[in-house]
């Protein structure tokens, strides 16, 4: 099955599905946090390419590929490495390692071969270390988040929890 285009729907639409297993309170508290994420490497994607850092290929309509793996595959994949890990920085920073790793040195050639993107004037290596400052902001974030006073507001426990 070479057919990009269902490839880049699975890649979005499969890993929505698992989101009644990560439960609705946990939804809720690490959302805001994988959104920002999601735009944040939006931005650096459009960094990257005008960089030729890496190439990404024509989607399906007026979206690129990287919008179905980043609306998809990442932001499902940031709530649940958050909700699984959020509060144990170090196994946080193993298993995020771990993913990259075994995405970047495993996965790539598997998404270069259904024209979602491929690194052009990046190495690998210097993906993964990307890669790693990217995780580190999205802990970085949800613990600011975690610290927002605005949490202990009656419009917070009544309308947002």
């Amino acid at each position: 099955m070479k057919n990009p285009k269902v490839f880049m729907i699975a890649l979005l639409v499969v890993p929505w599905l698992t989101l009644p297993l990560l439960g609705r309170k946990a939804f809720k508290r690490f959302l805001p946090t994988a959104i920002f994420m999601c735009t944040f490497t939006k931005a650096l994607d459009f960094y990257g390419e005008k960089k030729n850092w890496w190439k990404f290929y024509n989607g399906i309509g007026p979206f690129d590929s990287m919008n179905f793996m980043n609306f998809g595959a990442y932001l499902v994949t940031s709530l649940w490495v958050l909700k699984l890990t959020f509060g144990k920085l170090p196994l946080f920073i193993i298993s995020n390692t771990l993913l990259h790793v075994t995405f970047i040195f495993g996965g790539l050639k598997f998404v270069e071969g259904f024209k979602i993107f491929s690194l052009e004037q990046l190495t690998k290596f210097q993906y993964l270390v990307l890669s790693f400052f990217r995780c580190l902001i999205l802990y970085a974030f949800q613990y600011i988040t975690e610290l927002n006073p605005l949490k202990k507001s009656f419009f917070y426990k009544k309308w947002i929890r």
